[in-house]
């Protein structure tokens, strides 16, 4: 039986597209149980009496009419080590990462705030599971 020349280039391109076709790697959804880890670091030296509490808050974006989303926290009373290791159990499905979370961090002293993160520090995809390092900076005030 004789195949048609034309056949035969046709043939030959169907498979090679099939064969392209089966290395294409769709990824589920992530877990959304997941753990955000790092420091909260001083930029000034400071002493921390007993009594101190530091807050960590892992946020998500805000709404248009609130505050933002706590998805996580940490209370750490106390510490004894510089900088202060934290680590925030919550849950977030790939869509909410993407749009990105931020950590804050403030440090009360006596029932007072005295040191807080002036900056924004991104929890995204590509660094959800690294360590992160937050500064806190003095509020001035005594």
């Amino acid at each position: 039986m004789k195949i048609p020349s034309l056949l035969v280039p046709v043939l030959t391109l169907g498979w090679l597209l099939a064969a392209g076709c089966s290395h294409i790697e769709i990824k589920p959804e992530g877990n959304p149980d997941r753990v955000v880890t790092g420091t909260v670091n001083f930029r000034v030296p400071a002493e921390l009496p007993p009594g101190t509490v530091v807050t960590v808050r892992l946020m998500g974006a805000s709404s248009s009419v609130g505050a933002p989303d706590v998805l996580g926290q940490q209370i750490i009373t106390s510490p004894i080590v510089q900088p202060i290791p934290f680590k925030i159990e919550y849950v977030a499905e790939d869509a909410l990462l993407r749009l990105g979370l931020s950590l804050d961090a403030r440090v009360a002293i006596a029932g007072k705030l005295r040191f807080y993160s002036v900056n924004s520090y991104a929890v995204t995809p590509s660094n959800a599971v690294d360590p992160h390092e937050i500064w806190v900076d003095p509020t001035g005030k005594d």
